[in-house]
């Protein structure tokens, strides 16, 4: 039998705009990660790494032309769990803006052995698919944030939204290391973890 996946659709907030690059200079917040609920957490999250508070995951993100395929850290800090992580530079992510959506699917109870599909839906570029979002679940959000489980029809729905993952991406590991000037960005500028 396989894996029950599950699809994370977090309503973005001005605080995590932040990691996206093109928002850095106007955000009030220099958060660079996105918020994420407990209970979103405990469904993503296999019970072991939910206890010990998080960890690296491999997360595959593709939007709008632009692919990534990096270690991202999931985590909690203090009382809020997070995904950070590098700043997001594809330019299509200027249009993005609080109230948009990103989605994050994955297998259920992940021990980060599997790899986290990331994407975003915005009111300007994908108007019809954030309209579909918001009248399929508008009532299944739990403080911005909904999980839809496999076997549903709005499971079926969401997963359309996700690009296909370019090959390079797909055979090759998760970029782990940083440069030097990345990682003097994120000791100077980052609180995502």
């Amino acid at each position: 039998m396989a894996d029950k996946e599950i699809i994370i659709v977090r309503s973005l907030a001005e605080s995590d705009l932040g990691i996206f690059s093109a928002h850095r200079l106007s955000s009030a917040s220099k958060q660079r990660a996105i918020a994420m609920t407990t209970p979103a957490a405990k469904q993503l999250l296999s019970e072991r790494l939910f206890d010990l508070g998080g960890t690296e995951m491999d997360v595959i993100c593709v939007y709008a032309g632009s692919s990534t395929r990096e270690l991202r850290h999931l985590g909690k800090v203090t009382k809020n769990w997070r995904l950070g992580g590098h700043k997001i530079t594809t330019s299509a992510c200027a249009f993005l803006d609080s109230k948009d959506f990103v989605l994050l699917r994955s297998v259920k109870g992940n021990d980060g052995d599997r790899p986290v599909l990331m994407t975003f839906v915005g009111r300007q570029r994908e108007r019809l698919l954030h309209a579909g979002i918001v009248a399929s679940l508008e009532n299944s959000f739990r403080n911005s944030v909904a999980v839809v489980a496999s076997g549903s029809e709005t499971f079926d729905a969401l997963s359309a939204a996700f690009p296909d993952i370019p090959a390079e991406l797909a055979i090759r590991s998760p970029v782990c290391g940083y440069d030097d000037s990345a990682r003097l960005e994120l000791l100077v500028e980052s609180n995502g973890r």
